[in-house]
């Protein structure tokens, strides 16, 4: 039997380091991250930023830094702000009137989304990519799919556009029109405003409420950012084929109360 030639051996050894270096599902819990990544405005100016924080509960906590045509921004992560959700990571700090926020789709591998900064009276925004580093390797991807228990809180983030040069926009923490739901193994819902029907499981972790004042309204059994089993109402899902919202104007988040 001839011995593997080189060009064969090499080939073996890239595909081991592609799936050594496959993705997996951030978990609220993983840990130190190391944040290396770039940004392109909409005028084609080019910048980067960097984070190094630890992962906890859902939460970023650490430090990071932020530059862009020739202006630059270094200092804590907003805890409130700085967060991983769905499968999304975001990003804030702020120092004096400087800010810099970014975020988007990730993985234990990396970032892809959008950024926004003021920064030495320079409003920018753009794309922006990243790679991560987990200092405890790709975590064990969180279970999904799973039915809440007990009684949820209903909110959705209402959005305030920011309309002078260098405001951002600002958002709302806003009790939904469901105001609470609970969803019972036998198949049956109620809500905070006294709202009762009936609900189905469907394909792809969905639920859809199948009669009562909701009906007709398509949920997405999730994780939130503690890890544990959510709802959530995302607001493409849930118009009428007039645009009228189902449930609320914007996406909507059922979870357990923290």
């Amino acid at each position: 039997m001839k011995p593997a030639s080189l060009p064969s051996l090499c080939a073996v050894a890239a595909l081991l380091a592609a799936a050594m270096a496959q993705a997996a599902p951030l978990t609220p819990n993983s840990g130190a991250v190391t944040v290396d990544g770039k940004v392109t405005d909409r005028d084609n100016n080019a910048g980067a930023f960097s984070v190094q924080a630890i992962l906890k509960d859902g939460h970023f906590t650490g430090t990071a830094t932020f530059t862009i045509a020739g202006t630059s921004i270094a200092g804590p992560l907003l805890e409130q702000r700085s967060y991983l959700e769905n499968g999304r990571c975001y990003f804030r700090m702020e120092s004096g009137r400087n800010r810099a926020e970014f975020g988007g789709k990730c993985d234990s591998t990396g970032m892809e989304g959008r950024f926004e900064s003021f920064t030495d009276g320079q409003l920018k925004n753009g794309t922006a990519k990243a790679n991560f580093t987990l200092a405890g390797g790709a975590p064990v991807a969180a279970a999904s799919g799973s039915l809440p228990g007990g009684k949820l809180t209903c909110a959705f983030n209402e959005p305030k556009i920011g309309v002078k040069w260098g405001e951002t926009n600002q958002y709302s923490l806003r009790f939904s029109n469901l105001v609470s739901l609970t969803l019972d193994p036998s198949g049956t819902y109620t809500t905070g405003n006294g709202g009762r029907g009936r609900f189905t499981r469907e394909a792809g972790g969905k639920i859809r409420l199948g009669s009562g004042p909701w009906q007709g309204a398509l949920g997405t059994l999730e994780n939130d950012r503690s890890g544990a089993p959510a709802v959530v109402f995302h607001i493409e899902e849930n118009r009428r084929p007039d645009g009228v919202h189902l449930v609320d104007p914007y996406t909507t988040h059922c979870t357990s109360p923290r």
